[in-house]
């Protein structure tokens, strides 16, 4: 076996041994493990999925921190976080992400990142009730 082969599974098997621990309980560790960015939004998903929020929140950004120079994962990470402020109706922090991601769409080359965010966000953005102004 490549020395990068055996670090990978090494990195792979630790990830296997401590989801459960992240899983056991509701805390959010001190420190995210060195992950990939798609290992961080894969832990995030499934803790999404689990109904763990809080554990969710916090590989999302802990993506958003550790990867912040790519947009592309960048986007996907906010996109995650908007969505779990959107099922647990927090609609004032949902709306920013939203809005900024809208933005970086707004601002960079058409095509230049995956169109289906900016779609989701407009969708999401949408189903905010907003206050009428009267």
């Amino acid at each position: 076996m490549s020395k990068n082969l055996k670090s990978v599974a090494g990195v792979f098997s630790a990830v296997l041994f401590l989801m459960p621990l992240f899983f056991s309980c509701g805390s959010v560790p001190e420190e995210i493990p060195e992950m990939t960015s798609q290992e961080l939004i894969q832990n995030g998903q499934a803790n999404f999925e689990a109904g763990n929020y809080r554990l969710a929140l916090a590989y999302y950004n802990t993506a958003v921190e550790r990867f912040s120079d790519w947009t592309d994962v960048y986007i996907e990470a906010r996109y995650e976080i908007g969505h779990i402020y959107m099922k647990q109706k927090k609609y004032s922090l949902a709306e920013p992400v939203f809005t900024e991601i809208l933005d970086i769409y707004r601002n960079s080359r058409p095509g230049l990142y995956p169109a289906a965010y900016k779609k989701l966000s407009e969708i999401e953005l949408a189903k905010i009730p907003h206050k009428k102004q009267g």
